[in-house]
């Protein structure tokens, strides 16, 4: 069975989505997938060095063209996150960092190739107040925004 990574990256809140890795796995017992829309994704690698031995026909594309062949899944993941980063930079952004989700390589797998550092927030414990507080920061900032007005000219 085929399965794809997204190795994509976010500069600022632009979205590189231009690489895709796809491989095949001799041994699906390393890792743990989830199906979405037909297709399975893996969404956490229960063993590295299984998962790497059990990797094979591995290839970039880049939109959707085949850029190389790999050996090793890890050596692709690095390499498709390098382009993805380099292309990313020249947005010249403050940050760039690895897009999360289905289909992106998880978030462990993420850890060991991305090449440049990055945090990712913790998922707040307590949701329910985690999203008030966040409409009431809003409303704050929206209400001053409105106060503010731009047609007045400053002396």
């Amino acid at each position: 069975m085929e399965f794809y990574f997204f190795p994509d990256v976010y500069a600022d809140r632009y979205l590189v989505d231009s690489y895709i890795i796809s491989f095949k796995l001799k041994d699906k017992s390393c890792v743990e997938t989830r199906e979405l829309e037909g297709r399975e994704y893996v969404v956490q690698v229960h063993d590295w060095e299984a998962f790497k031995e059990s990797a094979y026909d591995i290839v970039l594309y880049e939109y959707g063209d085949e850029v190389a062949r790999f050996s090793d899944i890890e050596t692709a993941l690095s390499e498709a996150y390098k382009m993805a980063c380099l292309e990313a930079s020249r947005r010249i952004p403050k940050v760039i960092e690895p897009a999360l989700g289905i289909g992106n390589p998880p978030m462990e797998v993420v850890e060991r190739v991305f090449p440049l550092d990055f945090k990712v927030e913790a998922f707040p414990e307590d949701l329910d107040t985690f999203l008030d507080n966040l409409v009431k920061n809003v409303e704050i900032e929206t209400i001053e925004w409105e106060k503010a007005d731009d047609d007045e000219i400053p002396f």
